[in-house]
């Protein structure tokens, strides 16, 4: 079955006598905690800070357009409207899906404050298209780069109308990113069972993760039967990673890439699981951990 191996790197202290594998660092949004989350800026800082991987998630604009986003909609944790209005918790929600490219590029995502990452910095800049994005990284990255990316649709009364419905999603999604010719550098990720069994069946040579968030640290091979096929990545929350469970996963030829983790002290007890990845929205303080 086709993976992606963990690449082992001896790394010696001064002293010469300690070891520790060499992680896959990747950075959330690309970096969220450092750089306004799922921008060209923040996939340059990340670059510039040595990461592996660059995570990131997409929709669809109106007109058919795919969008770096994590939310369907303007989340009002970060955006302002073309007038220079903040978008607030009690406004309607202004979905991407229902506006062409044209116009959700008026839109800031990066000059407000964000409470829940205080020292990120502040700049003028909009949701950029996601095409437009690889085709930076990959010009500005000083080697090869991956490129963690996920599929954002779900299940609900708004699906087909407030945000499409999956298999329009993957439609017009996966053959964007295959025309980038990523090889194996590219990872489609998503939380919906529906989308990754449909993007096995119709795209083969892709690599999925499979993202979950409500694993209770039962059985991970009943977990894993959500799916019609294994997947090359198990993507769950950090908390329920165990030595067990990543020791299935690897013997079942599966990789194990857990997110969001932003401590040092859960950032290191991953390694000492066993995991190849780890997702961060502070790349930079997981490069001074794992490395």
């Amino acid at each position: 079955m086709k993976r992606i191996t963990l690449i082992i790197a001896l790394a010696a202290s001064l002293c010469g006598c300690n070891r520790k594998p060499y992680i896959d660092v990747q950075a959330h949004r690309g970096g969220a905690g450092l750089m306004p989350e799922n921008t060209i800026p923040a996939m340059q800082h990340a670059l510039d800070l040595g990461v592996n991987t660059l995570e990131f998630d997409l929709h669809l604009s109106g007109d058919g357009q795919v969008v770096v986003s994590h939310d369907s909609y303007f989340h009002p944790r970060y955006s302002t409207r073309p007038d220079g209005s903040l978008i607030q918790e009690s406004d309607p929600k202004e979905y991407l899906y229902t506006m062409p490219y044209d116009s959700i590029a008026r839109y800031d995502v990066g000059l407000r404050f964000v409470e829940r990452w205080p020292t990120q910095q502040k700049m003028a800049v909009s949701k950029p298209l996601a095409g437009e994005l690889i085709d930076f990284a990959e010009g500005y990255a000083s080697k090869p780069v991956g490129y963690n990316i996920e599929i954002k649709s779900w299940p609900g009364e708004g699906e087909g109308t407030l945000w499409p419905e999956y298999h329009e999603f993957c439609d017009v999604c996966i053959p964007l990113l295959l025309s980038k010719n990523l090889g194996k550098r590219l990872i489609v990720q998503s939380f919906d069972t529906r989308a990754l069994n449909y993007m096995h069946e119709k795209w083969p040579e892709l690599i999925l993760s499979y993202l979950t968030e409500d694993y209770d640290g039962g059985d991970i091979e009943t977990l894993l039967g959500n799916l019609d096929f294994v997947p090359q990545w198990w993507s769950p929350e950090s908390s329920v990673v165990t030595r067990e469970n990543v020791a299935w996963c690897h013997a079942h030829g599966i990789g194990v890439v857990p997110w969001t983790v932003d401590d040092p002290a859960e950032m290191r007890r991953l390694v000492d699981c066993g995991v190849e990845a780890i997702i961060s929205n502070y790349p930079d303080i997981l490069i001074q951990t794992v490395r």
